[in-house]
């Protein structure tokens, strides 16, 4: 049996565990596949879940952010064994120990919607957002207060966890018995100077884009967007820059679309242009992230096969590049994920091939440069590829701080595998990445507004200490498999 010395992730990083070698959470125990080899990584970091034992709660992770000291703060939705739903945020501090986990009750069902296919995951990668003071703000969905949903805003303490304030919009609040175009769902946020920019979906079927003050959750400038009349719009993600820049991501009906909004940070904003990303059938785009170089999207590419894909255009919705990471399996090769830093981009998700987990598929975070696309480096996360072994990796935040990465996502366990949650950061060598197929084309037919019958009002739920554990990956198990936990992981570059 070919050994490992465990070695951790991104572009550096070692599991740190001395475990038994009969045990099967010790990645000294998994045998490579043919063609691939272990990444040598500096030995530094954690490896680590989040989640409960023994029963069949799921905690799936939506999004991730990091502060300068290192500690990160991870959005989770939970579902427990009676179908309750819940988010939940946690703060890991930088020496991997638990800061403070706080789950929201709103009374109802609250949760964050997910930007994929079947609530496949904990909910949209750019739902969880930091400002400069280190304040974190989430966005979620909620039934509190009425029977309709309306899109719930969190502004919390980093310090602690406690709530500072809580706001649900609507664009339109019912007067009577609440109907289903009354329901309002919450995407993605981004904390940018003064305001806090959210967007998610009407009820009507389109894309809300709105602002609040960061220092008192009031409204700034509401509006909406509709692409094309008569088409289910959403969004996903959204980004703002210094200069009254704001973009907006996500699908319109079966098409992925990006959108530029002028003049954000005034109470008039203005549309400036709607493009389709030229992307397959079905497919949308799900993360986002901007400098002074240009706008870059994940973009999850759907269909009979599905692809790992990043792109990046400049202000002007211009294409600079779009690359594949080819997977070959099926519909187990997601982006969800895309994180700058200096020079680099970081893109997270999953991936399935030939000789790995095609069941499930495993956790993928690639290195590129942001320049021309081109892969600086590639880690794929494996536990095995037999029912005993394989474990569903999904990378749903990146950050960087210093030389460090750290990674969360969500693990989820098959029927057979009661203890392989932990696993090995593999290579194969000869993938690379492809040029995509992209031509990306303007739609005319968009119509943007400002909603004055738009309104806050504030949230009545309340924060709660979470009971779920955090944990060394190898010493995960779970006695009613399957269970899907958080993870997060810490990387020396």
């Amino acid at each position: 049996m070919k050994k490992i010395f465990s070695l951790f992730l991104v572009f550096s990083f070692l599991f740190f565990s001395s475990c038994i070698k009969d045990d099967p959470n010790n990645p000294d125990n998994i045998t490579l596949p043919d063609g691939f080899s272990s990444v040598s990584l500096t030995e530094t970091g954690y490896s680590l879940t989040y989640g409960g034992s023994g029963n069949n709660d799921d905690e799936l992770v939506s999004g991730m952010v990091a502060d300068n000291s290192g500690n990160v703060y991870v959005s989770i939705n939970i579902t427990d064994a009676s179908a309750n739903k819940d988010v939940i945020v946690v703060r890991v501090s930088a020496d991997g120990t638990l800061g403070w986990a706080q789950r929201y009750d709103g009374g109802k069902n609250d949760w964050s919607p997910d930007s994929g296919e079947n609530a496949e995951t904990g909910g949209a990668a750019n739902s969880i957002s930091m400002d400069s003071e280190g304040n974190l703000y989430v966005i979620m969905t909620t039934t509190q207060s009425s029977l309709s949903q309306s899109a719930l805003i969190l502004k919390i303490s980093s310090t602690d966890g406690s709530i500072i304030w809580q706001k649900m919009w609507k664009p339109e609040w019912p007067t009577g018995t609440p109907t289903a175009s009354q329901d309002n769902q919450g995407y993605g946020i981004d904390a940018t100077g003064d305001y806090v920019y959210f967007t998610g979906a009407t009820g009507t079927n389109k894309v809300i884009v709105c602002a609040l003050n960061k220092s008192d959750g009031s409204i700034f400038f509401q509006s909406t967007l509709d692409i094309v009349p008569g088409t289910k719009d959403r969004g996903y993600a959204i980004k703002a820059d210094n200069s009254g820049n704001l973009f907006v991501v996500g699908v319109d009906g079966s098409t992925g679309y990006f959108a530029k909004i002028i003049d954000a940070n005034t109470s008039t904003p203005a549309l400036a242009w709607v493009k389709n990303a030229g992307l397959s059938y079905a497919a949308r785009i799900n993360g986002i992230d901007i400098d002074a170089s240009g706008v870059y999207f994940s973009c999850d590419i759907r269909g009979v096969e599905t692809y790992f894909q990043t792109m990046k255009v400049d202000f002007d919705g211009n294409l600079q590049w779009a690359k594949i990471f080819p997977g070959h399996y099926e519909d187990r090769n997601n982006t969800h994920v895309v994180k700058l830093s200096g020079d680099y981009l970081y893109a997270g998700g999953r991936i399935s091939e030939e000789e790995l987990d095609k069941q499930h598929g495993d956790g993928l975070v690639v290195k590129m440069s942001k320049t021309d696309g081109s892969l600086v480096w590639s880690g794929i996360y494996y536990t095995g590829n037999n029912s005993e072994e394989s474990a569903e990796h999904r990378v749903k935040g990146i950050a960087v701080v210093g030389d460090e990465v750290y990674v969360a996502g969500q693990v989820y366990g098959s029927v057979d595998n009661i203890d392989n949650f932990n696993g090995v950061w593999i290579e194969n060598p000869d993938l690379t990445l492809q040029d995509a197929s992209v031509s990306i084309s303007a739609i005319s037919t968009a119509v943007f507004e400002l909603t004055p019958s738009g309104e806050v009002r504030d949230g009545e739920g309340s924060f709660s200490a979470n009971t779920s554990v955090l944990q060394n990956a190898t010493d995960k198990t779970t006695d009613n498999p399957p269970d899907g936990d958080a993870f997060m992981m810490k990387i020396k570059l």
